[in-house]
């Protein structure tokens, strides 16, 4: 009886060893919030890594309230690796638009620059 009850509370203690990832949620929410703000919805490739990171957090939550911690945990990493991409990806496309309208802002003021330039010289 002694060996069944130590038994018993060992399998015990090994279901509930493992910490609920709390902080690890909340870290991947985070990061999905800002790959909302920075724009990866409007970015194909980042909305659907933003998607998948949404339904990792939401599988996540679900396996935490059936206790199972440890799984729970691996999906949070799961979903902070996916919104950390759809995030880059968001920041990338916002890098690229940037630098493309620098370069038409650039052309536009050589362009400018060389027709006072000419039309200086022929009074």
């Amino acid at each position: 009886m002694r060996a069944y009850t130590f038994g018993c509370l060992a399998l015990l203690g090994a279901c509930a060893s493992y910490p609920k990832p709390e902080q690890n949620l909340a870290d991947s929410m985070a990061t999905a919030r800002g790959a909302e703000e920075a724009g990866a919805a409007s970015v194909p490739d980042a909305k659907l890594h933003l998607t998948l990171a949404q339904e990792e957090i939401e599988t996540a939550k679900k396996l935490m309230r059936d206790e199972e911690f440890e799984r729970a945990d691996y999906m949070t990493m799961r979903a902070a690796a996916d919104a950390e991409l759809a995030l880059a990806l968001a920041r990338e496309e916002a890098a690229r638009r940037d630098a493309e309208n620098a370069k038409q802002m650039a052309e536009k003021n050589k362009a400018e620059l060389a027709s006072q330039a000419s039309g200086s010289e022929n009074p």
